[in-house]
């Protein structure tokens, strides 16, 4: 078991190095996680709210700063809405709805295009594949599902919107993930490496036929106790993405790229059971096939409450 989870982080970090793709903005929910879900906890219920602003204006062709501008700038607010539940102690499923407040492109000859409205739905599996408590090791598989149950093909007049501020994704897309946990003095610091795989499906409705190219992501997560109730934590994450093809299945040339993001953060509990979080992004490293505007910070706010339907009874 050590064997194959020491092959699989292999892996990953040499996806990291590979030729793929990373854009500002796509449609549908953004990656919202913080890179440290673990465990189901059996009659455990976690509701959670997260808001998250993204603001892009910065065009890259390979890995260096372009001076084409077609797009001003672009930005995104975006909230969404989970519940997770522990089923057992080795599984726990989840649900998440998103929300697009408000999604722009502003173009440098002074023109705008707005979106907004429901975004996807997703449902997630988590399931426990080995745990050393001795050792105070991990191993968790996921299997996520995006459902296109939002708003998509929006128009501006007799114009539909750009792909990329459509609120949902219009299409289906499944994700496939293993991630490690490993605690550290006295559970006082925790450390994840996690990988996934998301295999985007074809758009094909009345005016769109468009395929993504599938996304990779690879992270490690840390995250240290500082005080009682408060947790210091940094994530360095990767994300590569295969370019995407046309109506014509051929590759769309200015898509595909790599993307690293540096996300400190910081978590704090109250009253118990509840929970507050703020996340900043920032890329480190970007490395795009073509021009690309790409995506200069993000910020999320977080909220959250556990309840224990266990120890209530």
């Amino acid at each position: 078991m050590k064997k194959r989870v020491l092959m699989f982080t292999i892996v990953i970090l040499l996806l990291v190095n590979a030729a793929s793709y990373g854009q500002c903005c796509a449609a549908g929910n953004p990656i919202t996680a913080d890179g440290s879900a673990s465990g189901s906890g059996k009659d455990i219920l976690d509701v959670s709210a997260l808001y998250k602003h993204s603001y892009s204006d910065t065009y890259f062709d390979g890995n260096e700063r372009s001076d084409y501008k077609y797009i001003d700038y672009s930005f995104y607010d975006f909230s969404s809405f989970r519940l997770a539940y522990g089923v057992t102690s080795k599984i726990k499923l989840s649900a998440e709805i998103g929300y697009f407040i408000s999604k722009s492109q502003t173009f440098n000859f002074g023109f705008d295009r707005e979106a907004k409205g429901l975004g996807d739905g997703v449902l997630e599996i988590q399931y426990e594949l080995y745990t050393n408590p001795k050792r105070k090791v991990d191993v968790f598989s996921t299997l996520r599902v995006t459902l296109p149950i939002g708003e998509f093909d929006q128009m501006n007049g007799p114009v539909v919107l750009p792909i990329d501020i459509q609120p949902s994704s219009g299409n289906y897309k499944y994700n496939f993930g293993i991630m490690l946990s490993k605690l550290y003095f006295g559970e006082k610091m925790t450390v994840f490496v996690d990988g996934s795989c998301e295999i985007s499906q074809r758009i094909q409705t009345n005016r769109t036929n468009y395929k993504y190219g599938n996304l990779y992501n690879a992270s490690i997560y840390g995250s240290y106790k500082l005080w009682k109730n408060l947790i210091g934590a940094l994530q360095v994450r990767s994300q590569i993405r295969d370019r995407a093809s046309d109506k014509n299945h051929e590759m769309v040339q200015s898509t595909g790229g790599h993307v690293m993001f540096i996300v400190p953060q910081l978590k704090c509990q109250f009253l118990n059971a509840w929970n507050a979080s703020l996340i900043f992004e920032y890329p480190i490293y970007k490395n795009m096939n073509g021009k690309q505007l790409t995506n200069k910070y993000a910020y999320s706010v977080g909220l959250s409450r556990q309840i224990d339907f266990y120890k209530s009874h």
